[in-house]
Parts: C-alpha cells; structure tokens; sequence
C-alpha cells in the first residue's frame, strides 16, 4: 500500500469518532522469479487498518491512501461502489454533501446499534466494572434542533453567496441548507428569508482567509414549550457595503 494510491474494500465496522475501518490485505510473494507457481505457504499477507470517514459498515467503497504508519493508513473516500445491506435513502436533499449529519442513510435502529457499540468500546477501554443499560431512543428522529448555528460562506471559491453548513469534508465551502430536515419549518424559512435578503443587498460574508467581509454567522434558537423564537446575526465589525441593510 502506498500513499496517494487508490484502493477498493469493504467497510467493517466504524468506531468513534465517525472512523470507517476497512482490514486491506496485500499479498506478497516470497520467490524472486514471478513465473514461478507458488504453493499457498510462499505467500504472506500483510494486513493494513485503515480508516475512512463519513462510511457506515458493510459499504464497499474507493479510497485514497493519504497517510500511512506502521500497520495502519488514513484514506479519502472517493465513491461508494456498493451500498450496505442496511443502507436506506435519507430524507434529506443535502445529505450527500452536507457535513451536519453522518448516518441519516441508516435506519435509526441502525444507528441506535451503531452508536451502542461505539460507546461500549470507550467505556471497556476505561472501565472493567459496570452495568450497560442500553441506548434510550429519541421520541422524534427529524425536526428535533431546537438551537441551530449556520455560517456564511460560498459553496465554492468565487461562487455566490450562501447560509448554512460546512460541506462535508471542507473546511471553508459553506450548503445552503434549505431543506434541512433535522430543524423544523420555522428554521427554515428564517434561512431563505436571510440568504435572500442578503443576496439582494450583495452584503459578502466574512473571508476566514483575508480577514475581510461582513456576514458570519446566523443562529436561531426556539422554544420547546413557548414556540419563541430568538434569532442572533454575527457579523464583523466592518461596515457593510449598504448600510441600509442595517
């Protein structure tokens, strides 16, 4: 295995946080002259973890080498090539690039399973003696946010404006989340509404690079109980290009 090659396997199990772990074996052949018919003990395997983000068990994926140590490597996934078993369609239209959310392409009580192993193996790795009592399922799998934090940015350099989250894998490019799924409609319409508004300003966003721009960050927060709803807009202490807009 080397570093900036591309490899195929499958993926088997995913440990906290959000690791995808894929066993590669290579095969190595003792005898120098490749034409000779090797017997099964002249091979030797060399097993090789490695790990892929934003993977969920039983996918058989393409991946990048981008590190290697002793025994171990760290990957980029580059396409899903077959689906899991237990791999569903998710409900939400952003999925795919947004960085929000990890297993909605799992049934729930597959990541109820999922997530039970993950947290059983952090605490076996500290502790010896307790009582595992299990997962206590949420009441309500979409909708539930009750605070929510999106960014300005552009979903590609140069590109327009946009309000929502990181694209998954970026640090910078920014989704419009406009369909997200896991706040309810009154988060929603508070984002379009905004991008809208400052797109017809031609209000920029704060450059994380160049220290430069106005808009950063918009958060919403509602009540459970109450149903009020509170709404902060971060900016930069620049002044924006229409001051109007203030």
């Amino acid at each position: 295995m080397k570093k900036g090659q591309i490899y195929e396997g499958v993926v088997e199990t995913v440990k906290f946080p959000n690791k995808g772990q894929i066993v590669f074996e290579e095969r190595n052949c003792v005898a120098e002259d490749a034409t000779i018919s090797l017997k099964e003990s002249d091979v030797s395997a060399k097993k090789t973890v490695v790990q892929i983000k934003n993977v969920i068990p039983g996918q058989r994926v393409r991946f990048m080498v981008s590190k290697i140590r002793k025994g171990r490597a760290e990957a980029r996934l580059m396409e899903v090539l077959e689906k899991s078993p237990v791999e569903c369609e998710s409900r939400c239209r952003h999925f795919e690039q947004c960085g929000g959310c990890t297993y909605q392409n799992l049934p729930y009580e597959e990541q109820i399973k999922l997530k039970e192993g993950q947290v059983r193996e952090l605490l076996d790795s500290v502790v010896t003696d307790y009582q595992f009592e299990g997962i206590l399922s949420s009441p309500v799998q979409y909708e539930y946010r009750n605070k929510m934090e999106f960014s300005f940015g552009d979903e590609y350099k140069g590109g327009s404006l946009s309000l929502g989250l990181h694209k998954r894998g970026s640090f910078y490019d920014i989704v419009t989340v406009s369909d997200c799924q896991i706040v309810d409609a009154d988060y929603r319409k508070i984002l379009n509404e905004t991008i809208a508004y400052f797109k017809e300003k031609e209000t920029p966003f704060y450059h994380k690079m160049t220290h430069e721009g106005y808009l950063r960050h918009l958060l919403v927060r509602k009540g459970a109980r109450t149903g009020e709803i509170l709404i902060d807009l971060i900016t930069s202490s620049q002044t924006p290009p229409d001051t109007s807009c203030m």
